[in-house]
């Protein structure tokens, strides 16, 4: 009796093996394996109490010259764009009240400072905005490098958010479901393994044309996950000259609901993208996406569809094979 073959794809027709199949295999098993293997060393740290901290990378000494280039968003922009050279070499002038009242107001020049040069570009690009910026100055090439930093996400005080809001979005690109997909693995393996949170940013490569996921150097706990406060220059060593723009910042809260802690509505303050996954022991976990209207000085609520790529999960696993003629509808 010959045992029938079942056919499913042209590799099989001519029992040729898909090289690219098999290599992506091989890759996820020892992506998987990699990741089961962190997870151990890290309960095994959690066990011991071990939190001898890495060495903090080295930081530069913010500085402005007629020839510093601004590197951001793909885009190289001389710091003349904002600054003129008299500005540059002497510095911006400042008032300065004299000693004696009755002699008016002096003119002294101070150096532009990171601020000075953060708020000019602010103007440009709006997500660069106070206290989630840092400009990152790297000598050897005489770049500086606007990071948008995260801050501590967590359910710690959670408070009443702002009101639902429609938003307009653009459906041009959406972020790979692969992406989130993977961000849920990860964030219930935190969860299951030590009830914690756990974050990570949403970059677009705006050179190959894609999205990719990073989880940053952080700190994570039931109620907070902290990236390292010197998150700013490691990202500068880590990215090189990668050519990226963020676009989400997301965390999970485990197994309590996605609704935002008032640590979250103060940390989650650029125009840019946020998301919290939550309730990660349902079936479906449940996520939330929204933005910050700097204009309005609220959050608005996005639908994670318009964001997102849904892949038809449900119309490929169904069958199709059930009655439906006694429906009526109304």
């Amino acid at each position: 009796m010959t045992k029938a073959i079942e056919q499913t794809d042209i590799f099989s027709m001519f029992d040729i093996e898909d090289e690219h199949a098999i290599k992506m295999e091989a890759a996820k098993a020892a992506a998987i394996k990699q990741h089961e293997q962190r997870i151990a060393e890290l309960k095994e740290a959690k066990d011991k109490n071990d939190t001898t901290p890495a060495a903090a990378p080295k930081k530069e000494p913010f500085k402005v010259l007629v020839d510093t280039i601004v590197r951001y968003a793909g885009m190289d922009l001389p710091v003349t764009d904002y600054f003129t050279v008299e500005e540059i070499e002497n510095g911006l002038p400042v008032k300065k009240k004299k000693s004696d009242e009755n002699s008016g107001d002096e003119i002294e020049f101070k150096p532009i400072t990171e601020n000075d040069l953060r708020k000019k570009l602010e103007q440009d690009f709006a997500e660069l905005v106070a206290n989630f910026t840092q400009l990152v100055y790297i000598e050897k090439k005489n770049i500086i490098a606007p990071i948008l930093s995260a801050k501590k996400k967590g359910m710690v005080d959670c408070l009443e958010t702002s009101a639902n809001a429609g938003v307009s979005v653009s459906s041009k690109k959406k972020i790979p479901f692969s992406i989130l997909a993977d961000f849920i693995v990860v964030a219930k393996g935190f969860s299951n393994s030590f009830g914690t949170e756990v974050h990570a940013d949403i970059y677009f490569d705006l050179d190959k044309q894609e999205f990719f996921m990073d989880f940053p150097k952080q700190v994570v706990s039931p109620l907070l996950c902290s990236v390292d406060e010197n998150i700013a220059w490691i990202n500068a060593e880590k990215f090189g000259d990668r050519r990226y723009i963020k676009i989400m910042e997301i965390h999970s809260h485990h197994v309590m609901p996605t609704k935002p802690s008032s640590t979250d509505d103060l940390n989650e303050r650029a125009p840019i993208l946020y998301a919290i996954v939550g309730r990660l022991d349902k079936f479906f976990p449940d996520i939330i996406v929204r933005t910050f209207n700097k204009n309005a000085e609220k959050h608005v609520y996005i639908n994670p569809n318009k964001i997102f790529e849904c892949p038809p999960i449900f119309e490929s696993y169904a069958t199709y094979l059930h009655d439906i003629s006694e429906v009526e509808v109304q």
